[in-house]
Order: C-alpha cells, then sequence, then structure tokens
C-alpha cells in the first residue's frame, strides 16, 4: 500500500474499519481517500454513521465521499420507500438477497470513487475473523479448494485486505489503548443473519470444545488451501499453454490495412470466437482436481463463463470417457466435441464473412508492388495471412464469398480442378469448421485463395514477374 499514491479506504464507522483507517495512516499508505456508503437501512442509526465518518475523516484531514443508496430500489417495498412490506424497520433482518445488493452497491461506489481520483487500490477491513467466518460457511456449502482458502487478499481489479491477518480482540485493545472511537451496527449481532451465527453461536461452541485456538487452525487451513490453489492454477496455465490451441491464434495480430479490394462486393470478418482444442490423451492422464481446474480456467478465462461444478464434471467426463465423436453443450454459445485424440470447444455462432458490415472489423485487401525477391516471398507466404500473385495475370474486379458444396479450385502441381470438399478431409478440417470458411475469386469466379487452406494455381509469382499483387487478409480489430 505504501506504493499507491492514493488509496481508497472504505470504512464504516465500526471498529475494523477505523482500526484500518489509523492503521493506513501510521504506515503512511499514500494519500488516503475515505469512502462511506449509507444504505439507509438502519435509518437514524445510518445517518449517524455516516455524520461519524465524515467527522472522523474531516479531524484526520481527509477527503471523503459519501454514497447514499436509502432511497433506490435496494430496499424492500415501492420505490423511494426506506422501509416497505417487509417492515424493515430499526434492526428487522433484511429480505433474501439484500446484503449481496448492499454489497453490489458500495463496491460500484468505491470503484468509481477510485477512478475519480486515481486510486491504486481499494482497502476493505475484512479481518482474521471474517476469514474464519467465511471458511467456515463455504464448508456448509460444500466449497472446492477456490472456495476454502477464504478471502483474498488482493484482486486484480485493485480490491485490497490490509487487515486480513489481525484478530478483531486485538483491533479492540489498540482502538482502547489509544481512545479512539467507533460505531456499532447493532444488526451485527442479529442471528438470523447467518454470518451472525456462525459468529455469535458456532464459533463459541467449537471454541467451547475444541479450545480458544481452533480459530487460528481454521485460519491457518485456509492458507493451506491457498497454497494449494495457487499451485493449481500454476500448473493449470502451464498445462494450457503447452497443450492447449486457440484458433484465434492463427490470425496474426497488428497486421496493417494496406489498401482496399477493388470490387464492390467486399466481404468483412465478423467478430467469432473460432475454437478451443486440447489433447484427450494428454488431459486424462492427469489428476481429476488439476482437470477440473483446466476446464474451469478455460471456461472462465477464454469461453467468458463461469459454470458450476455439474458442468464442470459433465465437460470432464465428455472428454475423459466419451467416445470419440461425443458432444457436449457448454453454455449458451460452446460446444464441446470430440474428434478422436482431440476435444475441441466450438463456437456455435462461428465467425461469419458478411457484405457490407461497417467498422469494427477486418477484410481482405489488396496492394500492388513492384518486383519481389524470393526472400521476401517465403517471408510473406510464412505469415499464413498473405499471398502474392502475378498482378498483370489476375482477372478483376475480386471477390470474397463463404465457401460452398461442389467447390473446386485448381492447386499447384495439377493441370485439373479439384473438389474443395476433398481437400479439406485430406487436411483434417472439422465438418463444422468447413463451410462458411472465405474463398477469395476472381471475376471469372474462379477461386483464387482459401486462406488457412492454399492457394490456387492461378497467376503464379515466377522470374518473369515484374508487377506483383499482395493479397492480405486483416483480423478484425
Amino acid at each position: 500500500m505504501k506504493k499507491e499514491r492514493v488509496v481508497i479506504a472504505a470504512v464504516s464507522g465500526g471498529p475494523d474499519s477505523v482500526y484500518m483507517l489509523h492503521r493506513l495512516l501510521a504506515e503512511k499508505a499514500g494519500r488516503v481517500v475515505v469512502g462511506h456508503v449509507n444504505h439507509g437501512v438502519r435509518r437514524r442509526e445510518s445517518d449517524r454513521d455516516q455524520a461519524f465518518v465524515e467527522k472522523m475523516a474531516r479531524e484526520l484531514g481527509l477527503q471523503r465521499k459519501v454514497g447514499k443508496a436509502g432511497e433506490g430500489p435496494l430496499l424492500p417495498g415501492a420505490k423511494g420507500s426506506r422501509a416497505g412490506k417487509g417492515g424493515n424497520k430499526g434492526n428487522g433482518a433484511f429480505p433474501p438477497g439484500f446484503e449481496g445488493k448492499a454489497r453490489t452497491v458500495r463496491y460500484e461506489f468505491l470503484k468509481a470513487l477510485a477512478a475519480e481520483t486515481g486510486a491504486g487500490k481499494i482497502a476493505l477491513a475484512h479481518t482474521a475473523d471474517d476469514q474464519v467466518e467465511t471458511i467456515l460457511m463455504r464448508v456448509f456449502e460444500g466449497a472446492g479448494i477456490g472456495g476454502l482458502k477464504g478471502i483474498p487478499r488482493e484482486t486484480k481489479d485493485g480490491i485490497a485486505r490490509p487487515i486480513l491477518d489481525v484478530w478483531r480482540e486485538d483491533i479492540l485493545k489498540y482502538l482502547k489503548k489509544y481512545g479512539i472511537s467507533y460505531r456499532t451496527d447493532k444488526s451485527n449481532f442479529d442471528t438470523r443473519f447467518e454470518r451472525n451465527w456462525v459468529r455469535h453461536v458456532l464459533i463459541p461452541l467449537l471454541e467451547k470444545r475444541y479450545g480458544g485456538s481452533i480459530r487460528k487452525r481454521i485460519f491457518t487451513l485456509g492458507e493451506r488451501f491457498r497454497e494449494i490453489d495457487d499451485y493449481l492454477d500454476a500448473e493449470a496455465r502451464k498445462w494450457i499453454r503447452r497443450n492447449v490451441n486457440t484458433g484465434k491464434g492463427k490470425r496474426k495480430g497488428g497486421e496493417k490495412i494496406v489498401g482496399i479490394v477493388p470490387t464492390k462486393n467486399k466481404y468483412t470478418l465478423g467478430a467469432g470466437r473460432g475454437s478451443i482444442t486440447l489433447r484427450r490423451v494428454s488431459y486424462s492422464c492427469l489428476p481429476s482436481v488439476l482437470r477440473i481446474r483446466i476446464l474451469q480456467k478455460i471456461a472462465f478465462d477464454r469461453l467468458a463463463l463461469a459454470p458450476n461444478e455439474r458442468l464442470l464434471a459433465a465437460m470432464d467426463r465428455c472428454i475423459v470417457g466419451g467416445g470419440p465423436s461425443a458432444r457436449l453443450k457448454v453454455g449458451k454459445e460452446w460446444e464441446l466435441a470430440n474428434r478422436y485424440d482431440e476435444a475441441r470447444f466450438i463456437h456455435r455462432k462461428p465467425a461469419g464473412y458478411r457484405n457490407g458490415s461497417k467498422g469494427g472489423g477486418g477484410g481482405f485487401f489488396l496492394e500492388k508492388k513492384g518486383k519481389i525477391t524470393p526472400a521476401q516471398s517465403k517471408r510473406i507466404a510464412a505469415k499464413g495471412n498473405a499471398e502474392l500473385f502475378d498482378a498483370t495475370g489476375l482477372k478483376l474486379p475480386l471477390a470474397v464469398r463463404p465457401l460452398r458444396a461442389g467447390d473446386r479450385i485448381r492447386p499447384f502441381g495439377r493441370a485439373t480442378e479439384k473438389k474443395v470438399k476433398e481437400i479439406l478431409i485430406d487436411r483434417k478440417i472439422p465438418r463444422e469448421e468447413r463451410w462458411g470458411r472465405p474463398a477469395v475469386c476472381d471475376a471469372e469466379g474462379a477461386i483464387l485463395w482459401i486462406p488457412g487452406v492454399l492457394r490456387s494455381a492461378h497467376a503464379p509469382v515466377t522470374a518473369r514477374t515484374r508487377k506483383t499483387a499482395l493479397l492480405k487478409l486483416s483480423p478484425p480489430k
């Protein structure tokens, strides 16, 4: 936190957040900005909490900002009402889902404040006691390793928990020693809330049965699960790098547009997601816990899905125990399909080549050049996203259309044409990826180039070529 120029401190007014604020100041953790959200749920008590936080920040000479959520649809009952049908008066129990919604409101407010002030971190006052409570609650929910590690110390979006190692009893001693006042939220003692029941009922029972050190043992257990989780993450990433191929990776990024195909019938590349392939045999030899983590990371990082345990288990069964042509729907847009020794995640709405697309897409572009050396020709061909033609041998204008059944092409070394279907089968291109691929054709309809597959023998570049035409596929931006 000392490295940050600006830090947002989320302060509710309770002992934990007040302690965290004073420790941040003592540790000189950059410029501290106080953020407070008044949900208005406890009516006058909520307003008193707000006044307390504002007064404390003012006395400490700190910038502060308060967000009010009390009049929004967050509360039960009619719009604009602080207490609706649920009779949400005083310290009554809140409606189902309220705590989650309130948390979302707080996080959105704090992130907006961080963006406004240029803060690099948002400090939340979760303690070691909160960690123990969270781990116990997740045990009851049947969480896996990722859940049993508890609350993360830091997240990629800038959330940090600097006092996660500090116990509440030590916090109260510190505040008493230095005469620092704080607010007490009476709703924190309402055992109708699960966390409060765990804190005030379950943990005292566990301490009575297993001794006062049970909290520290549970906390240490969470740390062990964190180490295991980090190890699994690292191993999963390593395996994915070595064994998973993504269809998007075959298209080179950062290509410059070099010119436009001189044709009215210009097609551009849509924003489809291609396919992701992994090796079934290599995957099946892994421990099941690592296999599930690999699927988790593929689903979250590459498919933009957050699958539950049941779907992950079904995906694992399909890959390991499914037949050579087994298939499984994964979410709304993806399908898992076995292909003998491979398993593919296929986007069911593949990239399309559509006519007259406006902006954002890639496309085919033609640039006329002079004489090309053999070395230059090899470099261009090696990229895979461009082909050279003898400019004088091209019959313009060119057009781009999807491949269709019955298409033929004349490859190099053949005097006659060959069915495109046979070529795609020879190249072991899966059936669902064959049709819809683009084909670049000349003015007479002859196929010149099927990107990623082959070019035809039309207009070859030879030693006699004086003017070359570079045809390039530019990926979507």
